[in-house]
Parts: structure tokens; sequence; C-alpha cells
């Protein structure tokens, strides 16, 4: 073969492999850049300007089978996306579909301007990107493990603005490196702000399965403040692993503190349905705090009625406790269930 078509046909195919290494954007002046020198560095770079503009760069991501990010966009796509992000749009927020989607990449987008960076966006890679008429830069070659540390630099940065440190922390949550989630674990710790500790757990369970509620397990074992102890209830309810549901049952029944107890009993009703009622009505009837018996009353209230209706007309029946047995029938009133009203008519008639 002609040693110049060799040439030619290598070139182009670098083209297209090059081209689709590249977000489709537009409404914008769009650069390439090496981030040769460090993430850091390069984007230090750009913060010497004044002038505001969308930094972006891509690396590997979880894998997001139970929703799709999506806020700020508009139309519909067959990319998987909902159609067009604009990046400019005056609303800041991510909304969630219920489409599938496959385990891919996605983009990191920072925005510049007055020499700050004021927003941090993850972006599912392969959306279409409308840059609202302000430059683009592209980063090629950023590591996932350096994007890790240059977004929890930001998260952390004395006198960050909230929606940057928010979205550098959804940003770390999804990468699919493991060292996100030693990342958000160090975030979660002191000295670290109360907001930003409170953030970075949440975002432990809510993205990152068992090695999250791992390092959940850990904080809810050192943790001095009451307050983000209850919260880290939550942060375990919402993790799709199940040990997440096991150490909620194991706070419910161990705990020290009545308000976490009540915390991990309302959580466990929300969360496991049928599996949890053991662990509710164990504290209706052994919980040494008035204040846990009436929270869990109310957890069984949030059970599925074919569950929940039973339960509480056995306590309205049978505890010992007035208070107990009073909030039992609010509930049960509450409930408009047939049984329920039947047996509150009972119990007028006796």
């Amino acid at each position: 073969m002609n040693r110049h078509l060799v040439i030619a046909l290598v070139l182009s195919a670098s083209a297209v492999a090059f081209s689709a290494e590249q977000p489709h954007v537009s409404n914008t002046q769009f650069n390439t850049e090496s981030a040769g020198s460090g993430l850091s560095a390069t984007v230090t770079r750009f913060r010497q300007s004044n002038r505001p503009l969308w930094i972006g760069y891509e690396v590997p991501a979880l894998p997001r089978d139970h929703s799709s990010s999506c806020g700020d966009s508009y139309g519909s796509s067959e990319d998987g996306c909902c159609g067009e992000y604009r990046l400019e749009d005056p609303r800041d927020g991510v909304t969630e579909t219920t489409q599938k989607t496959d385990p891919g990449n996605m983009y990191v987008l920072l925005r510049l301007e007055g020499g700050a960076i004021t927003k941090i966006r993850p972006i599912r890679a392969g959306c279409h990107l409308n840059a609202g008429g302000l430059a683009f830069v592209w980063l090629k070659g950023v590591q996932p493990e350096e994007s890790v540390r240059y977004l929890s630099q930001l998260a952390s940065q004395e006198g960050s603005e909230n929606r940057v440190t928010d979205g550098a922390l959804a940003s770390i949550a999804r990468h699919s490196t493991s060292t996100a989630v030693g990342a958000l674990s160090t975030l979660a710790m002191p000295p670290n702000s109360a907001r930003l500790r409170e953030k970075a757990a949440f975002w432990l369970g809510a993205e990152r399965g068992h090695d999250g509620v791992v390092h959940l397990e850990r904080l809810m074992r050192t943790e001095q403040d009451a307050g983000l102890r209850e919260k880290l209830v939550f942060d375990l309810s919402i993790s799709h692993d199940p040990a997440g549901t096991n150490d909620l049952i194991e706070i419910a029944k161990v705990d020290d503190d009545a308000k976490v107890r009540s915390q991990a009993i309302f959580w466990l009703a929300q969360k496991a349905g049928k599996a949890a009622a053991g662990t509710i009505t164990n504290a209706i009837e052994n919980d040494p705090d008035q204040q846990v018996k009436k929270k869990a009353v109310f957890a069984l209230s949030q059970l599925p009625k074919e569950e929940s209706v039973p339960q509480l007309i056995h306590v309205a029946e049978t505890n010992n406790n007035p208070a107990v047995r009073k909030d039992a029938f609010f509930w049960l009133g509450q409930s408009g269930d047939p049984r329920a009203l039947a047996y509150l008519e009972s119990v007028l008639k006796r």
C-alpha cells in the first residue's frame, strides 16, 4: 500500500478517536488542553483570567443503573440523557429520572469566573452541552485519582460556597475509583466543618455501596456529636447494601442515645417494611425511653397496612403503657383502614 495513503489513514483514524473523546458542546468557543502539568496546576492557570468559562474533563464513573442525572436539560435524545444540558440556565440543580443507564464515564465540569470556581457539576458522558456563550476548555489526560484529590481540596477549601462544595462531593461520590470512598470518609471526619462532614457522609450512603457502609459504621462508633450521629442513621438507611439495614436494626436495639434509637426505628419502617416489624415492636415493649416507645408506635404506622393495622391493634389492646396505647389508637384512626375503624368502634361500645 502507498506509504502516504497509510499515513493518511492513520491520521484519519486518530482524528476520529480523538473527536470521540470530546463532548458535543454548542454555543461556545471550544478548545482542548493537556492536563499533563497536573489538574490543579492546569485549572489554576485558567483561574488567572477574569473571564467566565467552563472547564471539563472525563473520568470513569460508577454504574447508574437506577437513575440518570439530567438537571437543567431540555428536549429528549437517544443517548441516555434528557437532551441538551444548558450549563448557563439560571436554574441550578440536578433532577433524577427513572430510566436505566449503562455503566460508563462522566464529565466533571468546573465553572470559573473572576478567578474563582463558582460551580462544579458531574454529568453523564455523552450528554450534549450548551455553554451559553461562554468559552469551554476540554482537558485531556486527567487521571481519576488526581480528580478525586483535587475535588477533595475544593470541597474542604475554607470559604468555599455551598454549591461548590456540594458539586465537588457529588462528583467525588460518582467516581469509580476506590480512592473516592477514602476521600469522602476523610471529609466526613474532624476537623472539617459540621456541614461538610454531614454532606460527605450522605454520599457514602447514597453512592458507595458496601464500602460506604463500612465507613459509616466506623463513624457511628467514633462520632461524639449527637446530632451528626442521628444524621448518620439516615445515611445508613439510604444505602442499597443489605448491611445498612442490619446496622439500623442493631442501632435501634442497643445504641446508648435514645434519639439515635428513635431515628433508627423510624428509618427502618421506611426502608425494611415487614423485616422491621420485630425490631419496632421490641422497642415498644422493652425500650426504657418513653419517647423511643412513642416513635416506635409511629414507625409501626408507617409499615404497609396489612402489617401495621394488626400490629397497632395488638399494641392498643395489650400494652401496659397508657401513652403507648393512646398513640396506637391515634394512628389507627389516621389509617382509615376498615379493620382499624371496626376495632375502634368495638372499643367505644365496651
